[in-house]
């Protein structure tokens, strides 16, 4: 395994995101174990907007693929236990803390404490086939209640399951004036992190072959 923790001061995206998290966790699963929680998948259907809200909506001129929504809190269990060494600078976020930015505004010295307590057993799997696109966009925040305290998201997993015959569908970083951008390569067992709030991102189009994704969320609980 290993991990790159992206510096965007370092790059063409520093005016927008400096102080933004995203990492590349590399070789954290095998193929095999890709090829298993590939396994996991039902019936493909069109992949929608408004994934927490009560409805779906497909656009597909905005978010043209497919997915598959799976509920297994042993493999979300699982899924944490492997990650969770490898993000020990947000298993606990503070306003002042060096990637405070993931809960809230620049400059603040005071507000809640967050920790890291696991990954929601809400996992997406996507399939982008030639053509397949999600245009810029960033991902929404979660707050789960349910009958334990409240959790919230705050921070997206997106595991690559596959990369062979596979040409485009990079993950995108780009800048609100979509002038600048940053490339993340999909490569099988790579996953990649990174805050919700206000980073900006797309799916890449898919020319050839197909790519096979599972996306899920960081849960984050309130501790101050």
């Amino acid at each position: 395994m290993s991990t790159t923790l992206i510096d965007f001061s370092e790059t063409p995206l520093s005016s927008n995101y400096s102080g933004f998290y995203a990492k590349i966790l590399d070789d954290v699963f095998s193929l095999e174990e890709c090829k298993e929680l590939a396994g996991l998948v039902g019936d493909w259907e069109p992949a929608g907007l408004s994934a927490e809200g009560p409805t779906q909506t497909v656009h597909k001129e905005f978010r043209n693929s497919d997915r598959c929504l799976v509920f297994n809190r042993e493999v979300a269990e699982m899924v944490y236990q492997r990650l969770r060494p490898l993000v020990e600078e947000i298993h606990r976020i503070e306003p002042t803390s060096q990637f405070g930015l993931i809960i809230g505004k620049a400059g603040r010295k005071q507000g809640p404490t967050y920790e890291l307590i696991g990954v929601n057993e809400r996992l997406s799997f996507l399939r982008y086939g030639p053509g397949h696109y999600f245009k810029p966009h960033c991902d929404g925040l979660i707050e789960l209640e349910d009958n334990e305290p409240k959790r919230k998201s705050f921070v997206t997993l997106h595991l690559y399951l596959n990369d062979a015959g596979l040409e485009g569908g990079a993950t995108r970083f780009w800048t609100p004036n979509k002038k600048h951008f940053l490339d993340v390569e999909p490569k099988v067992g790579r996953v990649l992190v990174f805050q919700q709030r206000m980073l900006i991102h797309s799916g890449e189009e898919v020319s050839q072959g197909e790519k096979y994704t599972m996306r899920s969320d960081f849960l984050f609980q309130q501790t101050s």
